[in-house]
Formats: structure tokens, sequence, C-alpha cells
């Protein structure tokens, strides 16, 4: 993902050109990847269309043909929509992204656990990024609206999350973003990756960086493993909603009775980095 990062970053930096903010109200910068069945940009007025059956209240998307402008290579054209407060950018990149990674993200969104669904071929892509003001949630459940909006104009066959390190399954998506609510999309935002070890499920959680707050790391037996994600879900949601970590030592469960100790460990994937670990009995 950092290499589609600072592609990004390259092809749109004189357009994300902004007045100086204070660090309280500095804009901050999302973004996604759409993949494309064929190397066709959609039309910005299609997607203005599309964008209601999405939008949570108070939020708007305009299409600005004005604005919409190429980069040097001239199949790579920049979409320019207003929202709420901020501008988004919808680049499009006429070949698949390289080296199997959007087909690899597939294993760590929630539409996939199941197997069932699979990521068809894409032949290009689209480079989606939002910039404005306001809070992680503000923001992400904004993205959620125009990446679904984008889906439906374009005939997306797959939606990569960047900063979860998923790919979802477009109809998931739109789905659930129909749904509205922050509890609901946050499924959208965080990626889980399952491992089997020494006859327990350890799920990680991928994206709470996005809230500057730790990944979970939920133990399972198997007896466990049906509830395990919804119960996760359920812990990750219940943090974002307060804006800050549990402290060591504190107790969490599905019961008021039920009482599952919090403990900070490195992570399985970066020692560097801490997670917060609950154990399910």
């Amino acid at each position: 993902m950092a290499a589609l990062v600072a592609v990004a970053a390259t092809l749109l930096a004189p357009r994300l050109s902004a007045a100086p903010l204070p660090d309280a109200l500095a804009r901050r910068t999302n973004l996604a990847i759409v993949l494309l069945p064929e190397a066709k940009l959609p039309k910005g007025e299609a997607i203005e269309r599309a964008f209601a059956a999405y939008a949570v209240k108070g939020q708007t998307l305009r299409y600005r043909p004005d604005k919409q402008a190429k980069s040097k290579n001239r199949d790579e054209e920049v979409l320019v929509l207003d929202t709420d407060g901020g501008q988004a950018m919808v680049a499009f990149m006429p070949r698949p992204i390289p080296n199997g990674e959007a087909e690899e993200a597939v294993h760590y969104s929630i539409s996939a656990l199941d197997g069932k669904w699979k990521l068809g071929a894409h032949k290009a892509h689209l480079v989606v990024t939002l910039q404005m003001r306001g809070d992680a949630m503000t923001r992400l459940s904004l993205l959620t609206s125009i990446l679904a909006a984008i889906s439906d104009a374009s005939s997306a066959v797959g939606i990569y999350w960047g900063n979860a390190g998923a790919t979802h399954d477009p109809k998931f998506f739109c789905d659930i973003a129909k749904e509205r609510t922050t509890p609901s999309r946050l499924v959208l935002w965080i990626g889980v990756g399952i491992a089997r070890e020494k006859g327990r499920y350890n799920l990680l959680s991928y994206g709470m960086n996005q809230f500057d707050l730790p990944d979970l790391l939920l133990i399972a037996p198997p007896s466990k493993s049906s509830s395990a994600i919804s119960f996760m879900l359920d812990l990750i949601g219940m943090v974002v909603e307060s804006g800050k970590p549990l402290p060591e030592g504190d107790t969490v469960g599905r019961t008021a009775k039920e009482k599952l100790a919090v403990h900070y460990v490195p992570s399985p994937v970066d020692r560097k980095a801490k997670v917060w670990r609950v154990e399910m009995k």
C-alpha cells in the first residue's frame, strides 16, 4: 500500500495544496482504491447521482468538471469532487495494482472470511483520496459514502481499504454503506487476520491507527470461533466510540459477569508495536 500512497501523493499534490491550518483544525487525507473490470474512468455526474443512496445526514458531494484535469500521462485523468468542508480526488490509473497486492488483501476482509467471495480480474483502478477537516469517524464515513457511489458508477470488482489492508466485495461494501451507521460501517474500515496456533484462533485487527488507537489481538478457543468476530467488532467499536484505549488490567466481557482481562503485548506482526490482548474463555 505504501507504493500506491506515494504514487497518489505525486499525482495529486498540486491539487491538494491549501492554506496552512492550526494543528487542531488541520486537514487529514484518507485514501482507498476502487478496482475496475475495464480501463474506463466513471463519469463524475454518475458518481454524484449515486451518492444520494449512501449519504449520511449532512454529507454532500458535487462533481466539479471545471476542475477535472489530466496528469502528464494523458491516460491518468483526475476527477474533482467537492465535499463537506473538503475535497475528494478520483485518480484514474489504466492498469491493475501490481504484485497481487489487492488479491492478497482479500484475506483480511470480513466480506471474504467464509471463502465464498473471490476478487475478479481488474484491468485498472481508481485512487480515491479525501482531504477534509473533522474527526476520523466523520472523514471515514464520508469516504465510505463516496466509495460506494463510485462503485455503483463504475461496476467495481473490489474496494481496497488501504489502512485496513483489506479488499472488500463491492456488494458487501455497498450493502453496509446503505445502513448509514458508524457501527455497521466499522467493518469496512478494519481488516482482520486469522491464524490458528496451539489449538486456538488468533484474530488480529488492522487499521486502528486511523483512530490513533492500538489494534486488538483476540484469542478464541475453537468452541467460540463462531462468535469471535462479532465480539471483536463490539470491543473495537467500544474503544473507537470512547476515543481512548482501555487501561492495562481492565476487564471486558459479553455479559455483566464475564471479566476478561486486557493486557498489552507486542504485535505478532510487528514486535515494535503494542496491541491489546483479550482471551476468550
